[in-house]
């Protein structure tokens, strides 16, 4: 089942829907810079039918191989395929980064755009290792406001903020080692849409790029023509404070884990140096584990992050 709109069409309406749902992640200072995007014009590239679970996985070993001729962390698909019963999307759970699992199938379900948007930024919200919230944890927006993110169903209005349950379970994950892959910064070339200032990403002939004028709040750029204000040295990174680039050897990311390792400023870039962790196969934990993709894991656990729990491949999946 196709979408009704023509290539372009969809081109458009696939990016705003992206960069709805990143917005949602800005307050968890996430940025999701849209890369690529396909449009399938000469029939599906994958099993799209209503089964999700067949569909999840269809898409998910094309994505394996997509990985070959474009880099990327993360891929989505959106679909006007409608599934069976009440599910509109489905990821694995913990699957940010992972070769085989890092991605998720969203129902382009609504003529908003912040109807799919909120239902992939839930579905990567499952890959970075939330779950749905339980009853009690989203006090940040009333149902009438659209509640929050990872709820186990959602509707008009759709939700736009996550929940203190989120992220927390954020937190954990990045904590034992979750999410290596997302420390470098992405080539600004690639990204969808082209250069904009006012887009949150510095890309060439910017100093700097704090958002819109009216949601910039950062005190060392001028959201109007991308520049750093008088006398700043720099405006984002880890690796600049108050306008100034912190000295060569302060540390700006601490080890994740066993199988991380520390990061320093360089005193003259405001931004990290890429991450560093030791090989797969490294032993840790006193040798009763090993690490896989910056993550100290035991054999078991290294082969449900590969391969999944049962004979049958049983995913950690979430609706």
């Amino acid at each position: 089942k196709t979408l009704p709109y023509s290539v372009n069409e969809n081109i458009i309406h696939f990016s705003h829907q992206v960069h709805r749902g990143a917005q949602f992640y800005r307050a968890l200072n996430i940025r999701v810079p849209l890369i690529g995007l396909e449009v399938w014009t000469e029939g599906d590239q994958c099993t799209v039918r209503e089964e999700p679970n067949a569909t999840l996985w269809s898409f998910l070993q094309w994505k394996q191989k997509l990985k070959a001729r474009k880099k990327h962390d993360n891929a989505q698909l959106l679909t006007g395929v409608t599934f069976k019963g009440t599910t509109i999307g489905m990821a694995p759970l913990e699957g940010m980064c992972s070769h085989e699992n890092s991605g998720g199938i969203n129902v382009d379900h609504s003529e908003a755009p912040i109807g799919a948007a909120a239902t992939m930024a839930h579905e990567i919200g499952h890959n970075f290792g939330m779950s749905h919230d339980n009853q009690g944890c989203c006090v940040e927006a009333t149902p009438e406001q659209g509640g929050c993110v990872m709820a186990a169903a959602t509707g008009h209005p759709f939700p736009r903020v996550f929940s203190a349950c989120s992220k927390k379970d954020l937190a954990k994950y990045f904590h034992k080692g979750g999410g290596m892959c997302l420390y470098n910064i992405p080539d600004m070339k690639d990204l969808v849409g082209g250069k904009r200032c006012g887009n949150g990403f510095v890309e060439d002939g910017e100093e700097c790029d704090c958002g819109e004028p009216e949601e910039c709040t950062n005190p060392c750029c001028n959201p109007n023509n991308c520049t750093l204000r008088a006398e700043a040295q720099c405006a984002h990174g880890v690796c600049c404070e108050s306008c100034k680039l912190k000295e060569a050897g302060t540390m700006c990311r601490e080890p994740a884990g066993a199988c991380d390792l520390p990061e320093y400023c360089t005193g003259s870039s405001p931004y990290c140096p890429s991450n560093v962790y030791l090989l797969d196969g490294s032993v840790c934990q006193y040798g009763q584990a090993y690490c896989y993709n910056g993550m100290c894991l035991t054999h078991e656990q290294q082969c449900i992050e590969l391969k999944g729990k049962g004979q049958f491949m049983n995913y950690k999946v979430c609706i």
